[in-house]
């Protein structure tokens, strides 16, 4: 039955930020919480703390409606309203032959590092010790197996035991990745325009869902004419890092550093043994500014490099 209502809840999608940890826990078919968490820190602390001071309100308080559903909502140490949410909802095995549980009422709470929903039938369940206790238990266990991914965890009490049913779990956003990019670049060097074809692989690393740490190795074959109109070739090896400044998957910033040596060399426009070092910023999905310096024997000369990718 706890497996049949999380596999229910599972396909139940709430108001939250993308790709937090989710704790979903079901208690003894009597209530169904799910909880977001943006920070472990001190996270069971704080819950106690709030549901402490939002049950000792609804205990001395008399507008809990009767008769009717209702939604209650805290935003701790500023507000506790409650609202008349009509017809009931009632939660059935997707056949539609088995009533599995029916929960009439919900409670919000919504802090800084975590937002909880609360879905009961009777409101002696929700100021009950022993729901704090419980939810503590579910995020004690989350916190000793939590990692780098974001993901989706669910348990169930059956009386005082906790369930984990990882079978159930799920990562959430992006994950680890193998990264190919092409482009072509247009280079200002020694006052010289000179294009660019670029070839780049790389290992993605994702934090909570979001691509966060870029690893990669490139290769830039620069074409540029001569005083005689003959097209010369030249060939950068590159190895690079970039990290995202964005915690919005849509919206990247990507900023990094790229060391590249001059492996294939045609014309006069560089001298043998020549390095460079670059500041690689993407300004946009397609577009990046790389300013960089040239390092040759005893000169050094900077470049700027606009790049276009696909």
């Amino acid at each position: 039955m706890c497996l049949i209502l999380l596999l229910i809840s599972s396909t139940i999608v709430y108001p939250q930020k993308p790709f937090l940890d989710s704790i979903r826990v079901q208690i003894d078919n009597k209530m169904e919480l799910e909880l977001a968490v943006n920070d472990y820190k001190n996270l069971v602390g704080n819950i106690e703390n709030n549901l402490k001071s939002l049950q000792s309100i609804l205990k001395d308080s008399n507008s809990i409606p009767g008769g009717t559903s209702y939604i209650i909502t805290y935003s701790p140490n500023k507000l506790v309203s409650i609202k008349q949410s009509g017809q009931s909802e009632k939660i059935i095995w997707k056949d539609n032959e088995m009533t599995l549980t029916q929960f009439n009422n919900q409670c919000f709470v919504q802090s800084v590092n975590y937002s909880l929903l609360i879905r009961f039938n009777n409101i002696e369940d929700l100021t009950s010790d022993n729901l704090i206790e419980k939810i503590k238990a579910a995020i004690n266990a989350t916190s000793a197996i939590q990692g780098r991914f974001a993901a989706t965890y669910n348990y169930a009490f059956q009386g005082n035991n906790l369930v984990h049913y990882d079978q159930l779990d799920k990562l959430n956003g992006q994950l680890d990745a193998l990264s190919l990019k092409g482009g072509v670049g247009a280079n200002l060097i020694k006052n010289q325009p000179v294009v660019d074809i670029s070839a780049e692989i790389g290992l993605l690393f994702s934090k909570k869902g979001i691509w966060k740490n870029n690893y990669y190795l490139s290769y830039n074959q620069l074409s540029f004419f001569d005083d005689k109109s003959k097209v010369n070739l030249n060939g950068f090896a590159n190895i690079g890092y970039r990290y995202n400044f964005s915690n919005d998957i849509k919206s990247p910033d990507w900023l990094g550093v790229e060391f590249g040596y001059l492996v294939n060399r045609n014309g006069d426009l560089f001298e043998k043994n020549t390095f460079r070092l670059g500041v690689n910023w993407e300004i946009g999905k397609y577009i990046s500014v790389s300013p960089q310096l040239y390092f040759s024997g005893s000169s050094t000369y900077p470049a700027l490099r606009i790049g276009f990718g696909f």
